[in-house]
């Protein structure tokens, strides 16, 4: 079955096979995007030895992650939604 759906951010009509958690490919990229930002935070906070921003950052991720509805495909434990 063929229908059309809305992107739940821009708004523009899309075939629905080609939304992913309802975002057109141009959004997905844009929230992919700020996800790996959020990931590249916490790997210099390890990298800093930073205990407590490391694990402000994993928070934001997976924060982010259950909010959007996207995650990285290879995610480290410290902050995989499950």
């Amino acid at each position: 079955m063929i229908g059309y759906l809305r992107c739940r951010d821009c708004g523009s009509k899309m075939n629905a096979a080609d939304l992913v958690a309802k975002l057109c490919p141009a959004c997905l990229k844009k929230r992919t995007a700020r996800l790996s930002a959020l990931q590249g935070q916490y790997e210099q906070a390890v990298r800093d030895g930073n205990a407590d921003r490391a694990a402000a950052a994993a928070e934001q991720v997976r924060s982010y992650q259950q909010a959007e509805g996207v995650r990285l495909r290879d995610v480290a434990d410290a902050y995989r939604v499950h």
